[in-house]
Parts: structure tokens; C-alpha cells; sequence
């Protein structure tokens, strides 16, 4: 159970299906494009090869898949973030810039670890860009692995031990 005070006020976080897709398609968008600046520089062709498969789509098949679990935080019919568990792997967790910084990542993050918890897993494993590797370890992620390039972006490998 994931304590009221976790999820913040007037932010429901929501189990979504494929149906979502859209809006989560969105919401990855907006954050990579508005929030993820460190890490991509504003260079448009590492923000094209970051965002080429962040399609609804693409979305709706991740969402889909055997063993994946999404959630939506919203506020009112407004998805605000988005987050989505694939087997072991935290494969996606973005708000929107107007969410940053009042606890709907933290929401998010919580609602994927009691879920890993509940489906026996053991630890939850991650890639953190640079932008995010700072609220990953608050949050008792720890490097887990070399540094990983592609596209001219970085990513850290990281776990977390449930």
C-alpha cells in the first residue's frame, strides 16, 4: 500500500492500458524536450534520435508487453506523468515540466516498486540520464554498471535492491 501522503494532492496515479499511449507519448516528449537540456544540449539531432521511437505506437506495444505494468499521474483528464515497469526494468518514468519538483516522480517511483514487490521481483533496474541520476539515488538507486553512450547521450546504469 502506497502511504496517501506519497501521491501529492490533486494527482491521482492511475494503473494505465495501451489506451493511454497518446497522452503518455506526450508526456515523454515534453519532458525530454523541456527538462532533459543536460543532456541534450538542445542539439536537435540528439533530441531527434532520443525521441525517433517515443511513438503511441510504440507506446501501446511497450504498455502491452508480458511482464510491463504503466501508471499515469494526472491531473484532472490531464496526464502529467507517466511511468512503466518492463519485467525488471524501469523503462520510462517522466512528468512534464509543470509537475517537476512536487513529488510526482516520487509518486510514480513508488507506485513501481510496491508493484516490483507484490510480482516477487527482487530489485528494480534502471538506465538514468543525467538529468534524473540525482533523484534516482535519493531515492537509493546506485550505479550499476559502466556509463553507456549512444547518440550522443549518457546513461547510468542503475539498481535498486526492494
Amino acid at each position: 500500500m502506497i502511504a496517501a501522503s506519497a501521491v501529492p494532492e490533486g494527482t491521482p496515479i492511475i494503473p494505465v492500458g495501451p489506451d493511454a499511449a497518446q497522452a503518455a507519448c506526450s508526456v515523454i516528449r515534453e519532458s525530454v524536450t523541456h527538462c532533459c537540456a543536460l543532456d541534450h544540449g538542445h542539439d536537435p539531432a540528439i533530441l531527434t534520435a532520443w525521441l525517433a521511437n517515443k511513438t503511441p505506437e510504440n507506446l501501446a506495444a511497450w504498455i502491452s508487453a508480458p511482464g510491463a505494468a504503466a501508471w499515469g499521474a494526472y491531473r484532472g483528464d490531464t496526464m502529467v506523468g507517466f511511468a512503466l515497469l518492463a519485467r525488471a526494468t524501469l523503462a520510462l518514468c517522466y512528468a512534464v515540466p509543470e509537475a517537476l519538483h512536487q513529488g510526482v516522480g516520487r509518486a510514480l517511483l513508488l507506485h513501481v516498486e510496491t508493484h516490483a514487490r507484490k510480482v516477487g521481483l527482487s530489485a528494480v533496474d534502471l538506465e538514468s540520464t543525467r538529468t534524473a541520476e540525482r533523484f534516482y539515488r535519493r531515492h537509493g538507486y546506485l550505479p550499476h554498471g559502466a556509463v553507456q553512450t549512444w547518440a550522443g547521450l549518457q546513461a547510468q546504469p542503475m539498481r535498486k535492491v526492494l
